[in-house]
Formats: C-alpha cells, sequence, structure tokens
C-alpha cells in the first residue's frame, strides 16, 4: 500500500526557508508558522481569532499579535480580511480570514524596498557633497547650512 508523505497527510506542514531573510520578528515569524499550519494547501487560507494564534504561539498581549499580523502584512506574506457574524440580529465581528500569499512575492517586495533605501542613501549622500562644496565655495553665504539629511 503506498502512503502518502506525512506533511501530505497533515502531520507536517513546510516553513520557507527565505522566511529568515525578510527581517521579521521572532513574533511574526511564530504566528507566520502558525498560519502556515492552518493554511489550507488547495486555497491557500485560513481563519483564526487573533486570541487563538495568541494562546497558540505563546504571545499573551492581543496588541503584540496585532503587530505581528502587521508586521506580515506588510511584508506581504499574508493577506487578512475581517469577517462578521450574525449574532441576535446584529452584525459583530467574527474570525479573521487569512490567505497565505507566495514567498517569492515577499522576498522580491524586500528587495525593492531594500534597493529604495540604497537609492535614498545614495541620493542623500550626493546632495551632502554638494552642499558641502557650496559651503566650501561660499563660506559667507546665509545658505551655508549643515545637511541634516532631512527636511526643516
Amino acid at each position: 500500500m503506498k502512503t502518502s508523505p506525512a506533511y501530505m497527510e497533515g502531520k507536517y506542514f513546510i516553513l520557507p526557508n527565505d522566511v529568515f531573510s525578510l527581517g521579521l520578528s521572532t513574533n511574526a515569524i511564530a504566528v507566520y508558522a502558525y498560519l502556515m499550519r492552518l493554511e489550507d494547501r488547495k486555497t491557500n487560507v485560513c481563519w483564526a481569532k487573533q486570541q487563538t494564534i495568541g494562546n497558540a504561539v505563546g504571545i499573551k498581549s492581543p496588541k503584540t499579535v496585532a503587530k505581528a499580523l502587521t508586521e506580515l502584512e506588510d511584508a506581504e506574506l499574508i493577506y487578512r480580511e475581517a469577517t462578521t457574524m450574525n449574532h441576535g440580529g446584529r452584525k459583530v465581528n467574527g474570525v479573521q480570514l487569512f490567505t497565505i500569499r507566495p514567498i517569492e512575492d515577499a522576498v522580491a517586495h524586500r528587495q525593492w524596498a531594500m534597493l529604495e533605501d540604497l537609492s535614498r542613501g545614495t541620493e542623500a549622500r550626493r546632495i551632502e557633497e554638494r552642499v558641502a562644496k557650496h559651503n566650501a565655495q561660499h563660506p559667507e553665504s546665509p545658505a551655508n547650512a549643515a545637511f541634516t539629511g532631512r527636511a526643516i
């Protein structure tokens, strides 16, 4: 009798190695791992309450769980949407629906962000050099000021 690998039977899940190269906090990695555990492999979605997530990964503060989820969303690892339930004729907040995004999207997002940071730093150095050159050429100028790298 042929059996499928254990992870296909729901006993294991795969956590992408690249998740450790995204600069995430340990809380965000723990929450991501838990969401990966819950994920339906065919639809890439899962449902969970923040309190359930916190209990599962050992985070007591709801704000810390929310911060980790925001971090995962900002890294483009997940997409989330709130759901509502009908409770006694009125709508109340339900569990959140999470879509696990491809790790390649998150890695590409991180690389573009790093390139933008590098580009901004290069531009700031170029401006600083121009200001220093101007200051050296015009030491008495009222515009002669130290470059701070940010708007005043």
